[in-house]
Formats: C-alpha cells, sequence, structure tokens
C-alpha cells in the first residue's frame, strides 16, 4: 500500500532526513537574484493525496508543473517571511544530491488544492492589514473576471512593461487587478473569445493592497491564474451566480474595454484652490504642481502618531492616547510633518508635506534621522534632508479637508507625489469656474492667525487653521 511505500506530507517534520514522498507539482517558478537578475534557484509547491507543502529553497532539476514524483532524502524546515504561498508553516529544502524521479501519473493525488477566502473577509482584510503590512500567508480567490483588458505596452520608471487588467467579482463585491510582465502576457493569451460566460476565474497565492481608498488584488512571483477550472468549486460558483441572478457587464465579454475610473483626480492651481474653494466640496483630492522654495519651520518636523490608525496622539502618564480610536499604547510611531513653502506660478502659499510624501521624495523616515543623530550628532542629517526637498519641483496629491473646502484655511496637506504614468492615467485638467468668488480676509475666525507670506510679490495672505491635518 502507498502508506507504507510513502511517507504523507502532512506526517513531514524535522526530526529525520530519510523521507519518501510521491507528489504532483503543482506550481514551478524560479526566484532571481535582486543584485544581478540572475536565476539563483527554483521554488515549487507539491501536492499528495493528503495535503500540500511548499519549498522555497534551490533546485536544479528538470521538472514541470502537473506531473508526478518521487523525492527522497531530504530536509525539512520552518519557513520564514510573510505571504507564503500555501498556509503550512515547513518546507521541503532539496538540494542537487536528493532524489527526484518523475513517475507514471497517479489518480489518487488531485490536480489543484486551493483554500479560498470569500471576497467579504478579503475587504476585511484589506481593512485589518496597515500600510505596508503583509500577512503571514497569500490567498487564494475565486470569482467572475469581468473588463478584461488584453495585455498593452505601458511606460514605467523600470522601462517599458506588458499590462493585463481585469475586476474580479463574486457578484457583488469588486477588485481591480493589474498584472505585469510575463504573467500578464500569458493570462491575456488563455483569456479566450470562446470561454463559457460568465468567466470564473480562479487566482492562486496572491495578495492584496489599497491604493487611494481602492481595494485591489496583487501578484507575486507564486501566483497563478486559471479561467473554468474543471472543479467542483468552480460549478458551484457559477450556480450561485446563477441562483442569485448575476448579469454579466454589457462589454465584459469583448475583452477590450476599459474598467470605469473610479475616481477622477483634477489637476488645479493654488490660485483655483483659494479663489473657488466651494467648488471642491466633492473633489477632496486634487493635483497641483509647484516648486518647495523654503522649509517655514526647522524646528518642528514631525509628530507622534498613533500606530493604529495614524491620527496625532498626546503623551498622558507615560502612554500615548489616541483621540480618534480611543485606545493607548506604551510607544507611538513617529511621522514626518513639514510646512514649507510652495510657488505654482499662480500663488504662494503654505503646504503641510505629510509622511508618505516626505519619505518617497527624501528615501528617509523620521526613525532613520534619529538613529543617525543618535550615533553621531555632528552629522548635518536634517541639512540633507532639507537639500533633497528645497528646490525640487513636484506634482502632488493634496488631500483637502473640510477647512480647506470652506475657505477658512489656505494651508493644503500633501499626501503623496505622482510621479508615474498610471498616477497621470488619473489627471483630467480642471476646467475654470463660472463662479469665481475673490478671496479676502473678511469673515475669518477669531482663533484663526492671519499672517503674510514673504518672498514672492504673488504671495497671498493666508489663514492657517492647524487641523484636519490626519493624512
Amino acid at each position: 500500500m502507498q502508506g507504507r511505500m510513502f511517507d504523507h506530507i502532512q506526517s513531514l517534520d524535522k526530526s529525520r532526513s530519510n523521507w519518501k514522498i510521491k507528489a504532483r507539482l503543482t506550481r514551478f517558478w524560479p526566484t532571481f537574484s535582486p543584485e544581478t537578475a540572475a536565476i539563483k534557484g527554483f521554488n515549487l509547491i507539491l501536492l499528495d493525496d493528503d495535503v500540500y507543502p511548499d519549498n522555497w529553497r534551490a533546485i536544479d532539476k528538470e521538472v514541470a508543473e502537473g506531473k508526478v514524483y518521487v523525492l527522497e532524502n531530504f530536509q525539512v524546515r520552518e519557513t520564514i517571511g510573510k505571504l507564503k504561498p500555501v498556509s503550512t508553516r515547513l518546507c521541503i529544502r532539496l538540494l542537487s544530491s536528493n532524489v527526484i524521479e518523475a513517475v507514471e501519473d497517479d489518480v489518487m493525488i488531485p490536480k489543484h488544492k486551493f483554500e479560498f477566502m470569500d471576497m467579504g473577509d478579503l475587504l476585511d482584510e484589506c481593512q485589518r492589514l496597515t500600510e505596508n503590512q503583509n500577512p503571514e500567508f497569500a490567498y487564494d480567490v475565486i470569482g467572475v473576471v469581468e473588463h478584461f483588458k488584453k495585455v498593452k505596452k505601458v511606460q514605467t520608471k523600470y522601462g517599458e512593461r506588458d499590462q493585463s487588467r481585469f475586476i474580479f467579482s463574486d457578484g457583488s463585491l469588486k477588485f481591480k487587478v493589474t498584472l505585469w510582465g510575463d504573467l500578464a502576457s500569458s493570462v491575456s493569451e488563455s483569456f479566450k473569445p470562446d470561454l463559457e460566460k460568465p468567466v470564473i476565474g480562479i487566482l492562486t497565492s496572491a495578495k492584496l493592497s489599497t491604493f487611494r481608498e481602492e481595494h485591489q488584488i496583487g501578484a507575486l512571483p507564486s501566483t497563478k491564474i486559471f479561467f473554468i477550472l474543471d472543479i467542483d468549486s468552480v460549478a458551484e460558483f457559477r450556480e450561485r451566480l446563477i441562483e442569485e441572478g448575476y448579469k454579466p457587464p454589457e462589454d465584459s465579454d469583448e475583452g477590450t474595454s476599459e474598467p470605469p475610473l473610479s475616481l477622477v483626480i483634477e489637476k488645479t492651481s493654488f490660485k483655483d484652490l483659494i479663489e473657488n474653494s466651494v467648488t471642491y466640496r466633492d473633489k477632496r483630492t486634487v493635483i497641483v504642481k509647484f516648486l518647495i522654495t523654503k522649509i517655514e519651520d526647522e524646528d518642528n518636523l514631525w509628530f507622534n502618531s498613533c500606530v493604529s490608525c495614524q491620527a496625532e496622539v498626546e503623551k498622558v502618564d507615560k502612554k500615548f492616547k489616541c483621540p480618534e480610536c480611543k485606545r493607548s499604547f506604551g510607544y507611538a510611531e513617529k511621522r514626518f510633518r513639514i510646512v514649507a513653502l510652495a510657488d505654482d506660478s499662480t500663488l504662494v502659499t503654505n503646504v503641510i508635506l505629510m509622511d508618505r510624501f516626505v519619505k518617497r521624495v527624501a528615501g528617509t523616515t523620521v526613525a532613520n534621522i534619529l538613529s543617525e543623530i543618535k550615533k553621531d550628532s555632528s552629522v548635518p542629517v536634517l541639512s540633507t534632508l532639507f537639500q533633497t526637498i528645497i528646490g525640487k519641483d513636484v506634482t502632488v496629491f493634496i488631500k483637502l479637508t473640510d477647512a480647506t473646502v470652506a475657505g477658512d484655511s489656505n494651508l493644503y496637506n500633501i499626501v503623496d507625489i505622482c510621479d508615474s504614468p498610471t498616477d497621470e492615467v488619473a489627471i483630467v485638467q480642471a476646467s475654470p469656474s463660472n463662479t469665481s468668488a475673490s478671496f479676502t480676509m473678511d469673515g475669518a475666525l477669531a482663533d484663526i492667525e492671519l499672517f503674510q507670506t514673504l518672498g514672492s510679490s504673488q504671495s497671498v495672505t493666508k489663514k492657517i487653521k492647524m487641523e484636519g491635518t490626519k493624512e
């Protein structure tokens, strides 16, 4: 019997190395050196008739996805890192000395195994994960493919790359999916016009991200995408869609339509923001291009923020208390908040350079700066920071607050830099407003400081209100 001849993958542990398993190779992808881009090894996912593990180590063998192999005398190690492609904490370490033999197909070993997460739970995951945080395991997702966009060449800061896009839905919730490189090309080629409609897809070992409040599913090196796979899960998903009365979008079958942009961001100027502030009531994110001419307050460059919601916190009794999420922490994250002078050729005004913008422009963090100062206080760390910011001509995203829209404040929050063709797609030139009310100081609130910005004949008197600076 097989139980006597082979070990089950589920039984593997680190206690010995004389293992012998029979398994199907379900996925296979290379690992590249970040320095030379040369292949330094291969990764594979194995599946037997019980359960499957993943392998993160190097292997130099001729193998192919879908075939069955016998592997002998290998080591078992604990996995490291995040976004593991399968939900096991053990991996097989294969060396060139290990025995790997291709054998005849075994119908007892499934061709695929997935651990699907419901899209509703994915939405909860997006809200749970903070910026740049990754979970321990990647996600398997099943859904219907809408608005499939065939592969095209896109110019990026890394050069010209292949890109393919589509919407992934469960009939109610929707996630945008953008693929790049070889994966985009292969997926686009496999998306045929004669696929059964609606097209049910499976994304394996995927990741989640949130960009400008839009939830997206992204690909990893281990990601693979299947269309209309002949398994029970696909049939059951299709039946559920039919029972719920799902109707695919009219243009989703052609593979040529572009998903409608969920957000149109206008490119405008400081002058228009000030003179026509009320017209931006429903446009809380805009784009402005300007020159940073000065750091206004060189002594206040960062603040203590909540580790959960990133709001500013106050230290009380040796703890940091967050007024937004009503929680207390033993520590706080230090985030940039720099008041600078900006000139967009229409007006000169003050802006607040928020943490994400400063980190991307300066290439450092508050923690790194404090660490360098602690090591050697004579090193001009802050001077170097100022040099990377002052004199820089930037196109940025401004997040408008209630105060700026109401005309009570002209202190604008710079939340990110617009520096890629992908960002530019969302930009449309703002049309001049028909209702142009002149900006005056009449009606300024008593608790708002008024001052004149120096340094330009087109400077504007600004009403500064240090509220709503949460990024």
